[in-house]
């Protein structure tokens, strides 16, 4: 697409490397090498957690179907391609100062000068969101005439498939 994001069909072609004609499997490959199908073999449960992260409307690509044997592949240069690839794709990206609940009827009732206290102290870090989830932390900060975050904390990527079901 011109606007440099892609469709799913899309998506599915560059991880998945296309419609493959073995079956099999029961991990989703990723195409980053460590195993003898040429991926990593994250299991179902990885997968329920990464179909979960990336939302409504994935589907994974089909798994290619595992060699009998071991031994490790290197990525190969198509996956690495395929790889690259993704990084033109934008992601949003949010700061998050703070979260509240409030009944309906207190919404409706808001009006200019309204005062909405937040979750968060002055001072305490804020959230950083990449699509919706938690990727890291840090201090509000202004640059010239605009707000900026300095990252003080990125939450470990196996802290983040954790927290992914809350």
């Amino acid at each position: 697409m011109a606007d440099g994001s892609l469709s799913q069909d899309e998506l599915n072609a560059l991880l998945g490397g296309g419609e493959d004609s073995g079956g099999g499997g029961g991990g989703f490959d990723l195409g980053l090498g460590g195993d003898s199908g040429g991926g990593m073999d994250i299991g179902a449960e990885g997968l329920d957690a990464i179909t979960s992260a990336l939302g409504q409307g994935f589907s994974p690509p089909p798994s290619p179907s595992k060699g009998v044997g071991g031994g490790s592949k290197p990525m190969s240069g198509a996956s690495s391609s395929n790889l690259n690839l993704l990084m033109d794709v934008t992601m949003s990206l949010t700061v998050e100062l703070g979260r509240t609940n409030m009944l309906i009827r207190d919404v409706l009732q808001l009006s200019e000068g309204a005062v909405v206290e937040l979750d968060k102290n002055v001072g305490e870090d804020l959230d950083l969101l990449a699509n919706g989830k938690l990727i890291g932390r840090g201090k509000i900060i202004v640059i010239d005439d605009y707000y900026g975050i300095q990252i003080t904390h990125i939450v470990d990527p196996m802290d983040r498939l954790g927290m992914v079901g809350m």
